[in-house]
């Protein structure tokens, strides 16, 4: 707190007003000066240094000093304060009780007046004054007679409050305890709009009941509103029965009725995700015909099994996969999509050794244009070349499969790239294709594409009920046909590998005219010797070796025989070696294999639970 005096504090006014007052008429020249000099600045620039200087100056005029405003400017001779604290001042101290020379809780009337306000007193004059404090409320929702019920329970509690036996206390207890139950059964049950409004709900679906019981009591009306309920006989009428199911029936083998949508009475080609059975011991083949048990039809079909590559493509199998899934196209009744189906190989087959169920799948979708592709190679040969562009032919039978396959990509077996541009008038199937590079007469040109497969649309329906000894035989696979049959798998010589038989080519000797090897120099003139017809002296004279040359020759190939059978021992020693190795290898991988075979099988049987849980 400040203690500067407020006498201090008008001089120091008085003087910085005139201060003020000359430091305005320098900084207003000085201000025009600097107006003249600078062109273009910000006016809130302008003479700031004295606005600082003014705002300063009432932020200290306008400070109240608190300790003269509440001591006082100065304080009197006697000591007290001029200032708000000396208005505010009394000498009664009123923090401090002047107590009487007596306490007079002698008294018996003073007693009793503070008797109340222990627990020993009477507290039924509060409990009335707390009741008249509420004024004139009413609890609206308190059934009176619940209310008398309760006092009854509190009455009966006080006047048993006497001393009884332990039996007699539990079994008022529970008394108690059972009144009190229904009064709150009574209170939530029965009162209550909420009640009222169950009440008259119940009454309401009581009366409807009791009406439809009374139409409905003629059969007939039941019937025509209701329909037939379950466990009553009634009589079908079907149109267009085959008459052999009337001939051929069987009261002993139960039927079943059922119904179809529209969608279900039309044909069309379906896409489905399958998978071979886990417990089938044979892969399936590729448009071999199998039955399908969907919804409520059996049929047999031929599918047509494709895989799905990363570009949408649906390229065809031949066989299925072993232990994955693949999608089968073929047509029959369509479906809606997420049906479920299984395939069997026949349907009264009973010489099946093995498990029948072939696959399982699900419904996919019906879409019409669905496209399986197959690979196509095919190859021919140049018969004309000019340059970069050639004839070819081999590869086409006609001028129509030319025009479906123009601007088509070909390559070569050296690798140059070409295109299918026209066809040729003669021979048949003969086109002009253009290249990269000029090609050799002696290159093979193939070309490389996608083609479409046809669905085959078959299907027959499996009707053994309608044969005398309930089987029934459809088409059958190429495999049963030759098996009956006793025929051979047909081999088709261009099919088998063949080991590849290349001549050895045997290039002619470099000949270098005499004409040139005069203008040649001496470097790159061919240095061959002819062969002479007779021997010179230095190969015909014999050589006569002395005692000592002689010693020393016989000792030189002694120990030139003596290393070569060592060296033989050795190759020996380390082909035992190795054999014994290998041996020993061949071993320890037979048994990886086993261990290998085992985690294999641990695994697939593990992810075939897993797939038959999803599909369930």
């Amino acid at each position: 707190v400040s203690t500067q005096s407020t006498g201090d504090e008008e001089d120091f006014g008085e003087e910085s007003d005139e201060d003020g007052v000359e430091s305005e008429e320098s900084d207003a020249d000085q201000s025009e000066e600097d107006d003249e000099m600078i062109v273009g600045a910000a006016r809130w620039k302008r003479n700031i240094a004295n606005k600082a200087k003014e705002s300063f100056v009432q932020r200290q005029l306008n400070a109240k000093n608190l300790h003269s405003i509440i001591y006082g400017e100065d304080t009197d001779s006697s000591g007290q304060f001029t200032g708000l604290l000396a208005e505010t001042r009394t000498t009664v101290d009123c923090t401090r009780h002047e107590w009487a020379g007596e306490s007079g809780w002698e008294d018996p009337e003073r007693r009793a007046d503070i008797r109340d306000c222990f627990v020993t007193g009477d507290w039924a004059e509060a409990e009335g004054d707390e009741d008249e404090g509420f004024g004139d409320f009413e609890d609206l929702e308190a059934d009176p007679e619940q209310e008398d019920e309760m006092e009854d329970i509190e009455e009966e509690t006080s006047q048993n409050a006497e001393e009884t036996t332990p039996e007699e206390e539990k079994s008022k207890y529970e008394k108690k305890k059972e009144k009190l139950k229904k009064l709150f059964d009574t209170d939530y049950d029965e009162n209550g709009d909420e009640s009222k409004y169950f009440a008259d709900l119940q009454e309401e679906a009581d009366a409807q009941t009791r009406t439809n019981k009374e139409f409905f009591a003629d059969e007939a009306h039941r019937e025509r509103y209701e329909g037939y309920r379950a466990g009553q006989y009634v009589r079908v009428t079907i149109s267009e029965m085959p008459c052999e199911m009337v001939e051929l029936l069987d009261p002993h083998y139960p039927l079943v009725v059922g119904g179809v949508t529209s969608l279900e009475h039309q044909m069309g080609l379906l896409q489905t995700r399958t998978k071979r059975h886990r417990w089938y011991p044979k892969i399936l083949k590729n448009q071999d015909p199998i039955v399908v048990s969907l919804g409520w039809r059996r049929f047999q079909t031929r599918p047509v099994y494709s895989i799905q590559d990363h570009n949408m493509r649906q390229r065809m199998l031949k066989y299925t996969p072993e232990h994955m899934h693949c999608h089968a196209t073929f047509y029959g009744p369509l479906a809606p999509p997420n049906t479920t189906f299984i395939a069997t190989q026949g349907a009264t087959d009973k010489k099946t050794s093995s498990f029948r169920i072939v696959a399982t799948g699900v419904i996919l979708g019906l879409d019409k244009t669905i496209d399986v592709v197959k690979k196509l190679k095919l190859t021919g040969t140049p018969y004309k070349i000019f340059k970069n562009t050639a004839f070819l032919k081999g590869m086409f039978s006609s001028i129509l499969e030319v025009s479906k396959f123009e601007g088509a990509m070909i390559k070569t077996v050296s690798g140059i790239r070409g295109q299918v541009k026209r066809a040729l008038s003669a021979p048949p199937g003969a086109f002009r294709a253009s290249f990269e590079d000029k090609i050799q007469i002696s290159d093979i040109v193939f070309l490389r594409c996608w083609v479409s497969v046809d669905i085959p649309k078959f299907y027959t329906p499996v009707i053994n009920l309608l044969s005398p000894d309930k089987t029934w035989s459809g088409m059958r696979t190429v495999a049963e046909l030759r098996r009956e049959k006793g025929e051979a798998i047909p081999v088709k010589q261009d099919s088998l590998y063949k080991e590849i038989e290349r001549r050895q080519k045997v290039f002619k000797p470099l000949v270098v005219s005499k004409s040139l090897q005069k203008n040649l120099p001496f470097k790159t003139k061919p240095k061959v010797e002819k062969k002479r017809k007779k021997q010179l002296y230095v190969t015909k004279r014999a050589v006569v070796s002395e005692p000592g040359e002689r010693r020393l020759t016989t000792l030189m190939q002694q120990l030139l025989t003596a290393q070569k059978e060592s060296d033989k021992k050795k190759y020996e020693k380390k082909n035992k070696e190795k054999e014994k190795y290998l041996s020993e290898q061949a071993k320890i991988n037979a048994k990886r294999g086993e261990k290998a075979k085992e985690r294999r099988k641990i695994f697939y049987q593990k992810n075939a639970k897993k797939d038959q849980a999803g599909e369930d």
